[in-house]
């Protein structure tokens, strides 16, 4: 089974919308491009393996890849490095709401692939971004 997750680049953080086939799942929060904040930045384009993890410390989460993770961060958490962050819904501020209802549903509709043995993929693809910044250049698939 393939996830697409169709992301754009913003100063501030990658929204995104994660999709198996045509259905949305939920929206994604990520941290900015790699060209905005060197330190702390999203996951590069890609296809990536997904696979649950589940500690006493935090709960349950999902490897994507060898570095990054998809969790439930709370509304006033930023997504760290490499970080995907489930959301229901949006305010018509922009502060996301039921961030671990939406990591919930997405583990659980994840739940029933891995108990078959089936491998899960996620494909993230990106739009260009919309202004000129020199470190920013880079191809991207739309």
């Amino acid at each position: 089974m393939r996830l697409l997750l169709k992301r754009r680049y913003t100063p501030r953080g990658t929204p995104g919308r994660l999709f198996l086939g045509n259905r949305q799942l939920c929206f994604i929060r990520e941290a900015p491009k790699s060209c905005y904040d060197p330190d702390v930045h999203c996951l590069e384009e890609g296809v990536y393996e997904l696979e649950p993890v589940h500690t006493e410390a935090e709960g349950w989460r999902i490897q994507v890849g060898e570095r990054g993770w998809i969790r439930s961060r709370p509304p006033d958490h930023t997504p760290e490095k490499e970080e995907l962050c489930p959301v229901t819904a949006y305010r018509a501020d922009g502060t996301p709401l039921f961030t671990r209802l939406a990591f919930l549903k997405l583990l659980d509709e994840l739940s029933s692939v891995w108990e078959r043995g089936e491998v899960v993929e996620l494909q993230v693809v990106s739009v260009g971004i919309p202004y000129v910044l020199e470190s920013c250049r880079q191809p991207s698939y739309s």
